[in-house]
């Protein structure tokens, strides 16, 4: 899974918030949490790869719930943060992202990205 945060806040802002979500999402006994890699560094660059401050890998195992924990700590962290931030979650091509949403929205739309994935089953 991939997530990428932006905000309206200063560039330092913003990667304390991405910095706090880091440390949240390891808390719920993931795999493994990163930077994302943004592809090979600029000609010079003594790094490997160049990375997205503002972004996160997510490994997981294959646990249905594991998916669901992750995106319910995704909804409180971003309730919490100030100036709230815009989320976007990749899996697999598959996008959603939520900004300015109301809670209901987001609710409905991450349900929705979470039942593509398998990890919610429709109610009917």
């Amino acid at each position: 899974m991939q997530i990428h945060v932006s905000s309206d806040a200063h560039e330092e802002d913003l990667a304390e918030l991405v910095a706090t979500l880091h440390n949240e999402l390891l808390q719920l006994d993931v795999d493994e949490v990163r930077p994302l890699r943004t592809g090979p560094p600029p000609a010079g660059a003594r790094a490997d790869w160049g990375i997205d401050l503002a972004g996160l890998a997510v490994v997981v195992n294959t646990s249905t719930g594991m998916l669901s924990r992750i995106v319910r700590g995704l909804r409180a962290w971003c309730e919490r943060a100030a100036p709230r931030p815009t989320i976007r979650l990749e899996i697999d091509g598959d996008v959603v992202e939520i900004s300015g949403a109301s809670a209901e929205q987001a609710d409905q739309s991450l349900q929705l990205f979470l039942q593509r994935h398998g990890t919610v089953r429709e109610h009917k």
